[in-house]
């Protein structure tokens, strides 16, 4: 059943894709998304799990983002998102690239309340960003 969806789900963005003369990210990037989880070059000891409220987000809107360090914003500007055949990264698999401000391509893992940010790979000093949507 997964499997249809995820299929079915991949025609859909698919065909947004190219029917669109305007890239458009779709309503499940658009919103808040919350850093909760932290994989990758760790202090030892250090809890990688962050608690709700914790100040740091992205917040997305249409083209546009708005990036938040404690609670403080860090980065803003636009973005693109290009679908991607299930990059393998780590043991997860990303479905998505995206630009931030035109800079380099960072593959990300994007579901309905999950959103990763892969920066490289863990097993060479990568990190992995899990934020939750709000």
């Amino acid at each position: 059943m997964k499997n249809i969806f995820r299929v079915s789900f991949g025609l859909i963005v698919l065909f947004t894709v190219i029917s669109c003369s305007k890239k458009e990210t779709g309503p499940e990037l658009n919103g808040t998304w919350e850093l909760r989880h932290i994989a990758g070059i760790q202090v030892a000891g250090a809890n990688p799990n962050l608690k709700a409220g914790n100040g740091n987000y992205f917040k997305f809107d249409g083209q546009n983002f708005e990036r938040y360090t404690d609670g403080k914003k860090t980065e803003s500007g636009s973005f693109s998102i290009t679908p991607e055949d299930n990059v393998a990264i780590n043991d997860k698999k990303a479905n998505y690239s995206i630009k931030f401000n035109n800079e380099e391509k960072v593959y990300i893992l994007l579901s309905d309340k999950t959103l990763v940010l892969f920066n490289g790979i863990i097993a060479a000093d990568g990190t992995e960003f899990t934020y939750e949507k709000q």
